[in-house]
């Protein structure tokens, strides 16, 4: 519980740091103006106030400078003349404008056409919320496969990545959310098995809804980061496990954008000592204990799949996380830049808690640029191999 009161407190004041600095600077305003016989410590109450309002305010600036990080690390991974090789026609859509920070909950537009609860496999919550934008294309579409977080234990497809969502529909990608099975009515690979039963539906389907079944990049926070990462370092491997009953489906991706997740299961680097989740993935995940069951806890673990086969990756994590510790992803990135042949981006945010890209605040703004430069980036190779 103190956990999750941490990081919840730290989220909101965080994300929302002007909003609480706006509301601080009233309160200030109204005590001066009620200034009557003043104590001590009303005059110490208007110091700390003070001292809050000015901490307040370098970590909105913070957040607002959180793009410098992410120009630094996109040239590090992809090269420093990066946005060269992305194609002028790709280019062009990195224009595209998300609202402001001043309207941080403003998650819905009208410019996208919405399917839901879209079947697309046998098992209860295989459904997906498919968005494209208005009109027709006169090329297939690249496409976003978000996978929700909430500790494999609680989410809902339309409710998380929607800004991230925006950014992209407004450049003309198709946005496909799904959700898949819980635990722990469904012990681990349910979560995977769905994962990639909706890869194989994408591959399958999208091209009746003017995607491109051959480009296809998976995102999500979280339990939605592990996901992901698993979904996309597993590709057409473990099939007797991981795809039964459709193991000759092809599970490919073309890249993947994991934010703030968790990487190892089986904590080999000892980053989680002082707040271990073993037990708690033992008793409700994976509903088994490692000892006698390495092989599905190393399926589990994205850190232990790594291979030069690895799609490109775009990793991205908080510093004061709570709940996925930033060691593990700095681990995690180190093997991928040692293994993989292809890019691995890795950027690490100051002052920066988990799920802090729910609403349009400053720094997630940046991050959702951040991740479309980088598709924009991933796509644009995939369309000069196959000119």
């Amino acid at each position: 519980f103190t956990i999750v009161f941490q990081f919840f407190i730290g989220w909101l004041v965080l994300e929302l740091a002007a909003f609480h600095g706006v509301i601080n600077a009233a309160a200030i305003l109204m005590a001066i103006g009620d200034a009557g016989d003043w104590q001590w410590h009303s005059y110490l109450g208007l110091i700390i106030s003070f001292i809050n309002l000015w901490l307040l305010k370098d970590i909105h600036a913070l957040a607002c400078k959180s793009h410098l990080e992410f120009n630094k690390t996109l040239e590090i991974g992809l090269g420093e003349n990066f946005k060269q090789n992305i194609i002028e026609e790709r280019a062009n859509k990195l224009n595209a404008e998300l609202p402001s920070w001043h309207r941080p909950f403003k998650l819905n537009n009208d410019s996208y056409e919405h399917f839901s609860h879209v079947v697309y496999g046998p098992n209860d919550r295989n459904t997906l919320d498919l968005y494209k934008p208005k009109g027709g294309a006169y090329k297939p579409r690249p496409v976003m496969l978000q996978i929700h977080g909430g500790g494999w234990m609680l989410g809902f497809s339309e409710r998380q990545g929607l800004p991230l969502r925006n950014k992209l529909i407004e450049a003309g990608w198709i946005f496909v959310s799904i959700n898949y099975r819980l635990s722990p009515q469904h012990p681990f690979p349910a979560h995977l098995i769905d994962c990639k039963q909706a890869v194989r539906w994408i591959k399958e389907n999208i091209s009746e809804y003017g995607g491109d079944p051959d480009f296809i990049l998976a995102t999500g926070g979280s339990a939605g980061g592990h996901l992901s990462t698993s979904l996309a370092l597993t590709a057409n491997q473990h099939t007797h496990i991981l795809q039964p009953g459709f193991e000759e489906a092809d599970t490919r991706l073309n890249g993947c954008l994991p934010i703030y997740g968790v990487y190892d299961f089986l904590d080999r680097n000892r980053t989680r000592e002082d707040m271990p989740i073993k037990d708690f993935l033992a008793d409700k995940i994976m509903q088994c204990p490692p000892e006698g069951h390495e092989e599905i806890w190393d399926i589990a673990s994205p850190m232990a799949q790594v291979d030069e086969d690895a799609p490109p990756f775009m990793v991205t994590h908080g510093q004061l996380d709570t709940l996925a510790f930033v060691e593990e992803a700095q681990y995690f990135a180190k093997e991928l830049r040692l293994k993989s042949k292809q890019p691995c981006v890795y950027t690490e945010l100051e002052e920066t808690q988990h799920a802090y890209d729910i609403f349009y605040s400053p720094r997630c703004i940046h991050t959702v640029n951040a991740m479309h430069t980088f598709s924009e980036y991933v796509y644009s190779q995939y369309l000069k191999d196959k000119s």
